[in-house]
């Protein structure tokens, strides 16, 4: 262990010889990993190496509220963490994971004082940018597995600690977190040290394999070797349809592989005659080659572990024209006459199932509820569930749309004015909604287009839980459950100064993400459900080509446009079966290439077509405004990053997968 001078020597001197990229602090090379974090501390978060350094926390509050927000993620990865714990405790390591920000939210440890470090307690924070080089915040930069030996950490109070962390992934490929093996002992072999990253590198690629078997419980799974402890997983459904790849799946097939394209298990690996029925071949283990006479895979297939609905899959049989193929799921939308249940608004997908079951952890309290999602996808559905299925359904429901209102009837229509407070007010005054949600919910719709001035009253009513109408100085006590939600990305809008943040944070209580409607694994059955709800009783069947055109469409307008275009559709459909000549939307047009990033063409280029995929709309309209708009935006962060798509969805704060496919609907040459 160097002393501190010897410490800051290395760090500055490796970091100023390392040769990078323009604007890009990473590393080229494995070996250059801890200089490029070096580089980054110094150059990007302006830390001084041989500074005095003391690490953040939150409160227990806030500890609370992470845990909370991470409860899927703990909860797969504490049976992982149990079965290994007792192996390197001897040695006086513990074992901790960290969210996407950095922060410790869950440890073991044996709290042995020769080798436990206080410094990594749950709640504190260990992102890169907070606490310098160290192994949970450099693994969530670089995305891959990290060991950081003593003083590879970039500031010496940390110099007697030795961490190893590999990344955790969602089922979709989205970072989760880290999970980190560590121990305080300056005495410590960096060669152990390596050791212990294989053994967190395979504790990751578990605790990834229990989320990604989850989501894709209903669904065949093929599992193959990736490395020494990583393993690929692809999820496809009886028809040999790829329905999901884990991360390490789409790192080895990236070159092969697109979903926003290619849907066929057929399409990357040769076919197999043997897999005719899968569920015959349920635990066998087979040799697949890859397509174009590329490398032999040895993968082990493994059946569902849970049926759409009751009865729907029966066992496998040894007569496989006697299994009768499943049942759809059971249908996530009820016609518009009915409520829907929070189990509807969930259907069949993974991600609104995951945002169900932590809802329901939360109902019952006063814990604000925070949706956020497309315009279209739902979120007054889901509200009104939410509702319905909380203690609080015997009172009432009231929701208000922020952006419904002129800013100057806002203060009265949400907070209420007594009797005379204005002209033209109504002799008896008004309670507002505040007050009439009193006992129930109240949902805050279009949340982001509220003006700052009301913001600020809004919070000291949440804050206070009082309500002074206008005109009046009696303050009411009310008791309400607050569902926000916005399509708009509200930390956009805190550093624009247009959203207060600490508002913000007292929204955020639960943040629940619904995906678009071209996102979810369940759209097929969503669709059928609307379109025999909309059916209203009619013998109407929907036509293979509609079913096409209606699985291949982008759905920029989500749930509220399928129901939109099937609405019309099912009016001006003249016989028993609904065909693609029925739907008016153009999903088959192609559209002129967009300029490459780099050289943007004129702004009218933005107007003059939409690519396949996107809503077709006549210029002028205001959809095709936005989608022109996104577009630009695009573009503009695309050529400042040097068209770099990671750096750009950073900035955009997208996910890759995301701005992969705003790319490729726009048509943009990267």
């Amino acid at each position: 262990m160097l002393d501190l001078r010897s410490h800051v020597s290395r760090i500055v001197s490796s970091a100023n010889q390392l040769v990078v990229a323009p604007g890009d602090f990473r590393a080229p090379r494995a070996a250059d990993a801890m200089a490029a974090s070096w580089r980054r501390c110094m150059e990007g978060y302006r830390f001084d190496p041989g500074a005095k350094f003391r690490i953040e926390a939150v409160s227990e509050a806030e500890l609370k509220q992470q845990r909370q927000a991470n409860d899927e993620l703990i909860h797969f990865a504490r049976p992982e963490i149990d079965a290994i714990f007792g192996a390197v405790s001897l040695s006086g390591f513990s074992i901790s994971l960290g969210n996407i920000d950095g922060y410790i939210i869950s440890e073991r440890a044996n709290y042995n004082p020769e080798f436990y470090s206080e410094v990594e307690r749950p709640g504190t924070a260990w992102a890169e940018r907070s606490a310098g080089t160290n192994a949970i915040g450099t693994c969530l930069v670089e995305r891959q597995p990290v060991g950081v030996y003593t003083n590879d950490h970039f500031f010496y109070e940390f110099s007697a600690l030795s961490c190893a962390s590999a990344p955790l992934f969602s089922p979709d490929d989205e970072l989760l977190g880290a999970i980190n093996i560590s121990i305080r002992n300056p005495e410590l072999q960096r060669e152990t040290l390596k050791v212990v990253l294989g053994l967190t590198s395979g504790l990751a690629d578990r605790i990834g394999e229990r989320m990604f078997r989850q989501a894709f419980r209903r669904n065949y799974i093929l599992k193959f070797a990736t490395g020494p402890v990583d393993h690929g997983l692809i999820a496809v459904d009886d028809d040999f349809q790829l329905v999901g790849l884990n991360h390490a799946a789409r790192a080895m097939l990236s070159d092969r592989v697109q979903l926003a394209r290619v849907r066929s298990l057929w399409a990357v690996f040769e076919r197999d005659h043997r897999l005719i029925d899968l569920a015959r071949l349920g635990g066998a283990e087979l040799t697949l080659h890859l397509q174009k006479g590329g490398d032999a895979i040895t993968v082990s297939l493994s059946g569902p572990t849970e049926v759409a609905s009751a009865g729907s899959r029966p066992a496998a049989s040894a007569e496989p024209a006697a299994r009768p193929r499943p049942t759809p799921a059971p249908a996530p939308v009820r016609p518009s006459t009915s409520l829907l249940t929070l189990d509807d608004c969930a259907g069949s997908d993974p991600r609104m199932a995951t945002n169900v079951r932590f809802v329901r952890r939360v109902l019952g309290g006063s814990l604000p509820i925070l949706l956020l999602g497309e315009t279209g996808v739902g979120k007054d559905a889901f509200a009104r569930a939410v509702h319905e299925e909380s203690p609080r359904r015997a009172a009432p429901f009231v929701a208000f749309n922020c952006a419904s209102v002129p800013d100057t009837l806002i203060d009265s229509e949400l907070f209420g004015y007594g009797s005379g407070a204005f002209t033209g007010a109504r002799r008896e005054g008004s309670p507002g909604r505040l007050v009439e949600a009193d006992g129930g919910t109240l949902f805050l719709d279009e949340i982001g287009d509220m003006p700052v001035s009301q913001q600020t009253r809004l919070l000291h009513v949440l804050e206070s839980g009082e309500v002074t109408p206008l005109g009046s100085g009696k303050p009411r006590r009310i008791d309400v459950q607050v569902i926000a939600a916005t399509n708009q990305n509200l930390e956009a809008q805190i550093a624009r100064g247009l959203f207060r943040q600490d508002l913000y944070y007292r929204l955020a209580g639960a943040v629940i993400d619904i995906p678009a409607l071209r996102e979810r694994t369940d759209r097929r059955e969503l669709i059928e459900a609307v379109f025999a709800s909309l059916a209203d009783g009619r013998r109407l069947s929907l036509a293979p080509d509609a079913l096409a055109m209606l699985m291949s469409h982008d759905w920029p307008g989500n749930v509220r446009e399928l129901r939109h275009v099937l609405n019309r559709a099912v009016h001006v459909c003249e016989g028993a079966e609904l065909t693609a000549r029925d739907i008016a939307i153009r999903t088959g047009a192609r559209a002129p290439s967009m300029p490459a990033v780099g050289v943007p063409g004129p702004a009218a280029a933005a107007s003059d077509a939409m690519a396949p995929g996107a809503e077709a709309e006549t210029a002028g309209s205001v959809r095709h405004a936005i989608a022109a708009a996104e577009r630009d935006a695009i573009l503009a962060t695309l050529a400042r990053c040097g068209g770099n798509v990671k750096a750009a969805a950073v900035a955009l704060q997208l996910s890759r997968a995301t701005l992969y496919r705003k790319l490729q609907r726009y048509q943009i040459v990267h």
